[in-house]
């Protein structure tokens, strides 16, 4: 189970992050070739799961067959369950809403994450870390305010809103939520190795993906070949690729550094979604966004005082 080789933890979660920062651009266009988002992320994860199988297995088999301690599997289960939420709502943000606010909104990650301390960890609350929720969820009201438009429509129309809120904006809070979830479980596992916690939190997906589609089935009619295959090459490749290199690096380095390192993507699938995708953000979401990211920062820097 463990690699041959050690790459420098920095550079592969930067590398995690761009690729992070990318995916929407092959979502976007799999959802053109007539994969809804439920099933797209069913088929990526999936093969993703199947690729791990012979490196997990021989691990499984072991623990079963001898007296070591069982596998944690009540957190298994729930890092699963937080996974599937979370992969599947990424999916369905990143396809239906525009690039920018579905990003901003899905990186609250960092005020959920001081929430969750406090609430299952009973991690003290400093005036640091107070300041940095304010902030993200000053920027979230920033960018969720009900005169925000931007001059790009979104990819398709959503299929309902909460509360006022679109189909995007849910997902993408639920998405950054779960995930903040989901890497306090990762972390905490740390008898449990990294590839077996990951194909874990792939099974989540596609049960959470396919249980969605009985309630929420998607047409049939439009699914193309060329969008199965470009569903299995863009989990084989792109979103595995950005998995393993994001867990690789956040079990080697410490807290604070991470979350620093992992505003690239932020960065990244804003830029690119601005020159690719020619989205125009409106004024009160880079308001939103500046906010959310000194955050990030303030909660690293907080981060990294514990760890000194």
């Amino acid at each position: 189970m463990s690699l041959k080789f050690n790459p420098p933890p920095v550079l592969v979660l930067m590398t995690g992050s761009t690729l992070w920062g990318t995916t929407w651009i092959w979502l976007k266009a799999i959802d053109g070739m007539g994969i809804g988002p439920l099933l797209l992320a069913a088929l990526a994860y999936g093969i993703q799961f199947l690729l791990l199988l012979p490196w997990v297995l021989p691990h499984v088999r072991k623990r079963w067959g001898s007296g070591e301690a069982p596998m944690a599997w009540y957190g298994l289960f729930a890092l699963a369950l937080l996974s599937g939420i979370s992969g599947t709502g990424f999916t369905i943000a990143m396809i239906f809403g525009d690039v920018v606010r579905a990003m901003l909104l899905f990186f609250l990650i960092p005020a959920w994450g001081v929430i969750m301390g406090r609430i299952f960890l009973h991690e003290p609350l400093t005036p640091t870390r107070i300041v940095a929720v304010i902030l993200a969820l000053g920027g979230a009201v920033a960018i969720l305010g009900p005169d925000i438009q931007t001059s790009a429509p979104p990819a398709q129309e959503p299929f309902f809103t909460l509360f006022g809120f679109s189909l995007p904006d849910c997902a993408a809070l639920i998405a950054g939520l779960t995930l903040a979830g989901a890497n306090v479980l990762f972390r905490h596992m740390q008898g449990e190795p990294m590839l077996v916690k990951l194909s874990i939190m792939q099974i989540g997906v596609v049960l959470f993906s396919l249980g969605a589609l009985v309630f929420f089935p998607e047409p049939v009619v439009a699914i193309t070949q060329g969008g199965v295959v470009h569903s299995l090459l863009y989990g084989s490749t792109l979103l595995l690729a950005g998995m393993l290199c994001t867990q690789y690096a956040v079990e080697r380095l410490p807290a604070g550094r991470s979350s620093i390192l992992m505003t690239l993507e932020l960065l990244v699938g804003s830029l690119t979604a601005i020159w690719i995708g020619h989205e125009h953000p409106s004024l009160l979401v880079w308001l939103g966004g500046a906010l959310i990211l000194a955050a990030a920062l303030l909660e690293a820097t907080s981060q990294q005082e514990k760890y000194a």
